[in-house]
């Protein structure tokens, strides 16, 4: 269906085309309608709409909304793909006289916000656009063109960050035909990515003061319904935390990097017709608190939490509270970070980096069916990557990111998923899928280079503030070999013989320079000598997990390293035989450490150790794969990926007595369980595994 042919125009709402109008001149900040009457002579049995709207559409046939799909199409570079979507709708039409109308918020497409990521300088952007195809029993009865109609909504106002305004007094003017749109550029593509869905309303627990408390960290929005005279005004202002004060508090999010006053908030004017429910439909909001003010009665009052549709591919649970709360957390978090890309937090920014993904892959592959989402992801990447190869460190990105907050670190999303994904789903196709990518960005790395060493990047992130962080040019120059080593893996899999051993090569030529250059320096430094055991950048791993230990020990046993350092640190401490040290790092009850976090954020994980700006982000989340990867102990082996053979490594501590967890792999459900000391393991049919347990080695085969 990439390829299809549309008949259909793009389309768009601009009532003056003879003269040159920007997009806020003609709606500013609202949002346009489109509809079309059409007749059928009788009802069909079968009918479908392809439809794209840019930026996020709402679409309905008769009155009646279509699809539970929420903020569609999935956000792209507009200007390289965009999605349609595609729907079945013989049961919306009737014989006769048919309405189809369509609503289009801005979403990414048409962001006026100015911020620090400068989507509204998007090479995109232009007025709302539209693109549509109805077919019944195969004919087809609909297409975009200019004899649609369209005009202004009654959403006066919408933005990505800021909210929405719906004024249910207002008055819809005259509409105009539409007008033939040039299109954003991309190519049509069917979006099959998992969409966005509701996933639970939850009731407050507590209302104090206006302010209504739903006791966890959600993504969404607020639905209402009120009654009062016409043109009063209810406010919706979204939060993540209170202030001293009791009130709500966005001085810590917004405010930084945001260049409006306004922030999170939904505004509702009231038609005065009895009782009216509503919520807000072009974004969503990162909160626990929302504030509701204003003249009307308050009857009642939900939250409607939604993200990505992601199934559930694996579970840990053990006889340790604080470890079942920060596995919940880690869960939880990914999902409030997921609205068709890994975003970094659901408030603020809600932007794809590169580092925060990649690092929290394996938990969110453990954890979570992420195949057909990371696949759109890492086309994305794709999409924005330069003709020298460079990637941006946030996708989508418009002209952001290309620059500051990229390097190795964060550039290795491109290598490392695409290697995660076929060590976890065992398909080949997506080493073929994105090698070309990589190999570009190869060529860019090696301009990037002086002298052997790289030193241009964002480094470790998030760390405390009193750590002795590994040096920038020790963590791009590690990522170098790493990026490096994975391609020539990628090229040996692939066949690509001669690029294997030129690939190869020159990771041996990088870690040869890395040890001469590292090996004997920053002996305090968590992250540097976790990832020099993680990656094998050294030749005495022995003496640097001496070190490792005692830098761990003269730190109190705690984090003293950032985002990229607890990734490789505690599947490192595990691997080398101290697994009761990583247990104890873990349950370190006060800063910097888990516990604390954990203490005042509210159900997720938070942005920095000590919780003083987002309260959700997922950046931490990588503790989660050392659940099933080192305490679990299910780990695949790249020479038979997919976990078609299994390697099951499972450490006991006195901090837990038992545990169980399980994944779904392609080929079945794995099942690691400690009760009553003994283990049962299951293995999916047609596997087999190796089961490695204090010093003892058993095949098993089923």
């Amino acid at each position: 269906m990439n390829d299809r042919k549309w008949i259909a125009n793009w389309i768009e709402f601009n009532p003056h085309p003879s003269r040159y109008n920007t997009p806020s001149d003609i709606i500013g900040n609202g949002a346009p309608i489109f509809y079309k009457k059409f007749h059928i002579d009788k009802k069909p049995k079968q009918a479908q709409i392809l439809i794209s709207g840019l930026g996020f559409y709402q679409l309905s046939i008769n009155g009646k909304q279509v699809g539970d799909k929420l903020l569609c199409p999935a956000f792209t570079a507009y200007d390289k793909t965009v999605f349609y979507n595609t729907y079945s709708v013989e049961d919306f039409l009737v014989s006769g006289e048919n309405l189809i109308e369509v609503v289009l918020g801005n979403g990414w497409f048409l962001e006026n916000q100015e911020t620090d990521w400068e989507f509204n300088h998007a090479t995109w952007r232009t007025r709302h656009q539209l693109i549509c195809e109805l077919f019944a029993d195969d004919a087809l009865v609909v297409k975009s063109d200019s004899s649609w109609l369209c005009g202004k909504s009654k959403t006066v106002f919408n933005s990505l960050r800021c909210g929405e305004t719906y004024d249910n007094t207002a008055e819809i003017g005259e509409y105009v035909h539409a007008t033939v749109a040039h299109g954003p550029g991309g190519v049509l593509k069917e979006e099959v990515c998992q969409p966005i869905r509701i996933k639970r309303i939850v009731s407050p627990v507590d209302i104090k003061n206006n302010i209504y408390d739903f006791g966890i960290n959600l993504t969404g929005n607020i639905e209402i319904t009120v009654k009062g005279n016409r043109g009063d005004m209810v406010s919706i202002e979204y939060s993540e935390r209170l202030g001293l004060d009791g009130d709500i508090d966005i001085s810590q999010i917004a405010i930084p990097l945001l260049r409006s006053k306004r922030f999170q908030k939904d505004e509702y004017i009231l038609s005065g017709n009895g009782e009216e429910t509503w919520h807000s439909k072009f974004g969503y909001n990162g909160f626990r608190y929302a504030k509701i003010s204003g003249d009307a009665e308050i009857i009642s009052v939900k939250a409607r939490h939604f993200h990505t549709d992601l199934e559930t591919a694996g579970s840990f649970e053990c006889n340790n509270p604080f470890f079942n709360q920060l596995q919940s957390a880690i869960v939880h978090s990914t999902l409030c970070n997921f609205h068709h890309i890994p975003t970094d937090c659901p408030q603020r920014e809600k932007n794809g980096w590169t580092g925060d993904a990649h690092l929290s892959c394996e938990q969110a592959m453990f954890n979570l069916d992420m195949y057909q989402a990371y696949l759109k992801w890492l086309d994305d990447i794709v999409d924005c990557q330069r003709p020298n190869g460079a990637i941006p460190c946030i996708v989508p990105t418009s002209v952001w990111g290309y620059n500051w907050g990229t390097g190795n670190a964060w550039d290795a999303a491109l290598f490392e998923i695409p290697w995660q994904m076929y060590c976890f789903y065992g398909k080949k196709d997506i080493l073929e899928r994105y090698q070309p990518a990589m190999k570009k960005y190869l060529a860019f790395l090696e301009k990037m280079c002086d002298e052997g060493i790289w030193k241009n990047g964002l480094g470790d992130w998030c760390f405390p503030a009193e750590a002795k962080v590994m040096s920038l040019d020790s963590i791009l120059t590690g990522y170098a070999y790493r990026m490096v080593s994975v391609y020539a893996k990628t090229c040996k899999i692939l066949g690509f013989n001669d690029e294997f051993v030129e690939a190869e090569n020159w990771s041996q030529e990088i870690r040869k320079k890395f040890i001469e250059t590292f090996e004997d320096k920053e002996a305090d430094s968590q992250g540097l000598l976790s990832m020099q055991l993680y990656f094998n950048l050294t030749d005495k791993p022995d003496e640097i997990f001496k070190r490792l230990v005692d830098c761990i020990v003269s730190s109190d046993y705690h984090i003293q390293c950032g985002i990229s350092g607890i990734k490789w640190m505690f599947t490192t401490l595990s691997r080398y035989g101290r697994h009761d040290i990583a247990c104890k790092i873990l349950e370190t009850d006060d800063y910097p450490g888990y516990k604390d976090m954990l203490r005042h954020s509210n159900g997720t994980l938070s942005e920095n150790w000590t919780c003083t700006q987002s309260l959700n982000h997922h950046m931490y989340s990588s503790i989660g794969e050392w659940f099933y990867k080192c305490v679990a102990g299910i780990n695949y082996d790249e020479s038979n990926p997919g976990f078609k053979h299994i390697i099951i490594t499972p450490h006991i501590c006195e901090n837990y007595s038992n545990f169980k967890a399980w994944h779904n792999t392609p080929y079945g459900k794995v099942i690691v369980e400690f009760k009553d000391g003994s283990f049962n393991i299951s293995i999916p049919d047609d596997c087999t595994a190796d089961f490695i347990f204090e010093g003892t080695r058993k095949q098993i085969n089923y």
